[in-house]
């Protein structure tokens, strides 16, 4: 712990820096900054408290949250990393939700935040070990539990350094509930597998019958959910293409504070833009959307022709494609999916899911799903029945969860 608390503030002069550049960047306003730098003040003792870091974690947080009130468990709180998070939480009409801010792992910081708070149960979804939260926790008397648990070994110089940091910090934790085998193997490098399970992927159980967003797109369109830098001008390239204005590109930039980077990488004199946030209108001659706004992307898969998942044509690493095939898309991927690897290879197992391993091979996936309606029903079928089977996923979840508290 003093190793790492060592390297954290050595490194702080550099966080901070960063920080205050994503705030101003974001305009995300003084208050968020001192937040993430010094914790909130406030006193909020809760029974169970939630972490998700991004908008996809928070999306889990909420449907368990929703869980937890439905059996009588309210005294919740919720923390997330970034405004996009609160903004996912803010269109949540179910009730007044208890948010936060978390701050940075830093040891005084986040033992008065803990302190503040004095859970009896700490879920965290998916990724997050800061050794300093966990370790204050444990101090506390609070029981930790990771759900949907997902891990990616690093693989840099210091990967030793920080396998010994991960291996002492997950001993705090009472409980580790993989999404898949993959993870449940890795974890086991790091903690005794009598505290591993491996109970699949908690966002299949995301579809909710009675959400039926409103269509925010006129035109017949096909979206590029969740891109990444370069990976925007990649599909752009392959899309005109087509040379045809029948369809429309939608782009759903991860990060959507990227406009501007995502601008200077596309000729704008070649190609007819339209941008969501400048509230531009949609003509017959636009050729590409860019929907950078923050709580549409349900909306956007819901009413797309087809969807192609980012962050797998450049090496991120892919990001989940489950919603999609929740609402029964014909979903395109690219060669970069390591990061759901059994999912990915379940679906293309099933003739649920087309990866495309070269973007030059997108203009022939993209006539072949326009040309062929039946060959698009039947990626569309599959990839519903698939993802249907494992709704009650959460069930399993609620289960374990229930028994720590």
């Amino acid at each position: 712990m003093l190793r790492y608390n060592f390297i954290l503030y050595l490194l702080s002069p550099f966080i901070i820096l960063k920080l205050l550049y994503y705030t101003i960047k974001n305009n995300s306003g003084i208050s968020y900054l001192l937040k993430r730098l010094l914790g909130s003040n406030i006193k909020n003792n809760k029974s169970i408290w939630i972490h998700a870091s991004s908008v996809g974690e928070t999306k889990i947080a909420l449907e368990v949250l929703k869980k937890l009130y439905e059996l009588g468990h309210k005294d919740i709180l919720i923390t997330t990393s970034t405004p996009s998070s609160k903004q996912i939480i803010d269109t949540v009409s179910m009730c007044e939700i208890n948010h936060l801010y978390i701050p940075f792992d830093f040891y005084f910081t986040m033992k008065r935040f803990v302190r503040n708070i004095s859970p009896k149960l700490l879920i965290i979804i998916e990724t997050e070990i800061w050794p300093n939260l966990y370790n204050q926790c444990k101090k506390g008397g609070s029981k930790i539990i990771i759900i949907n648990a997902r891990l990616n070994p690093n693989r840099s110089i210091l990967q030793n350094i920080i396998k010994d940091i991960y291996t002492k910090t997950l001993q705090s934790v009472d409980g580790i509930y993989c999404k898949s085998k993959k993870d449940y193997e890795v974890f086991s490098e790091y903690v005794n597998k009598e505290k591993i399970k491996n109970l699949g992927n908690i966002k299949y159980s995301l579809l909710n019958e009675n959400n039926n967003p409103h269509r925010i797109i006129d035109r017949k369109y096909v979206l590029l959910a969740s891109s990444h830098h370069r990976e925007e001008i990649i599909i752009i390239k392959e899309w005109l293409k087509l040379k045809s204005n029948k369809y429309l590109l939608v782009v759903a930039p991860r990060h959507p504070e990227r406009l501007g980077d995502i601008l200077s990488d596309i000729p704008l004199s070649g190609i007819n833009i339209a941008i969501r946030s400048k509230n531009e209108t949609i003509r017959n001659s636009t050729q590409v959307y860019i929907a950078d706004t923050i709580g549409e992307m349900t909306s956007l898969i819901k009413y797309s022709e087809f969807t192609i998942f980012g962050g797998s044509f450049v090496d991120v690493g892919g990001h989940d494609f489950i919603e999609g095939a929740l609402h029964g898309k014909a979903i395109i991927v690219g060669p970069y999916m390591y990061n759901f690897i059994e999912e990915t290879e379940e679906f293309l197992t099933k003739n649920a899911i087309i990866m495309c391993k070269k973007p030059e091979m997108l203009k022939n996936i993209f006539d072949k799903l326009f040309r062929s309606k039946n060959k698009k029903e039947i990626f569309e079928t599959n990839a519903k029945q698939l993802a249907m089977s494992k709704t009650k996923i959460i069930d399993t979840y609620l289960e374990i969860i229930i028994k720590h508290i």
